[in-house]
């Protein structure tokens, strides 16, 4: 094929490059910056503790959090961040009926209090111990095939190693995190999250940028995005750049 012939198989696309730019514009909101589609325009909103808004287009908000102490939400957590926070321990198989659990160091004072509370001298009627699930080491794997037979929705299990004994906790993912796509990048700089649903219209689609010298943190987000919208705003994440402090 000649090079003419080329050339003008590849104009339609150098044409829909340029008429895509075209109808995009820059918002200069002075925290940040970011490109838009022409007809999407930025709604001012009242913070106290953050710079807050609203990205508008005809069928689309985006909401933005832009903070210096890191007050923005971070939006879905990955799977890796959900099991790092141990919010799946709140139903740990360590912890005994009529025990309060705390932390080591507050044992004694927590059982002193209870004593007090109580009118009572005697400590063996209170029952207060350092709290197992937070002592405890915790391995975390995917589930062996057996326990796969055994835990069958379980995404992952966790040994919980402590004193000696070893238990077997199953770890399911929340529903909120499954249904999402979630990438994560960095930069000498920065660190991106960017997610979006895996079924368009159903779910959150939005972007979580940190700072990795200060606790100042962004995150935009919107909900159930048409999957042109969604496209729209993938893209315009793309754009942000975050000023320099």
């Amino acid at each position: 094929m000649s090079k003419k012939w080329l050339l003008i198989l590849a104009l339609p696309l150098i044409l829909v490059c340029i008429s895509v730019k075209d109808n995009w514009k820059e918002l200069d909101l002075g925290a940040f910056k970011i490109s838009v589609p022409n007809d999407w325009n930025y709604q001012k909103m009242q913070g106290e503790d953050s710079f807050i808004g609203r990205i508008l287009g005809p069928k689309a908000v985006l909401y933005f959090d832009c903070s210096d102490r890191g007050y923005a939400n971070h939006l879905i957590p990955t799977e890796d961040e959900y099991l790092k926070e141990e919010n799946w321990l709140m139903n740990c198989p360590l912890y005994k009926p009529g025990i309060t659990y705390t932390a080591n160091f507050n044992v004694n004072s927590e059982k002193a209090r209870q004593m007090k509370e109580k009118g009572i001298t005697d400590s063996s009627l209170v029952k207060v111990e350092g709290d197992p699930c937070f002592n405890a080491k915790k391995l975390i794997h995917l589930p062996t095939s057996k326990q796969i037979i055994k835990y069958p929705n379980a995404d992952y299990i966790a040994d919980l190693i402590y004193k000696g004994d070893t238990t077997i906790m199953p770890i399911n993912v929340p529903v909120e995190i499954k249904k999402q796509n979630i990438k994560v990048d960095s930069t000498d700089k920065y660190v991106y999250k960017t997610i979006w649903p895996k079924v368009s219209g159903k779910g959150m689609t939005g972007i979580y940028i940190h700072r990795r010298t200060s606790s100042s943190n962004f995150m935009m987000v919107a909900k159930d995005l048409t999957p042109e919208d969604q496209e729209l705003a993938l893209q315009a994440f793309k754009t942000i750049k975050l000023q320099d402090k």
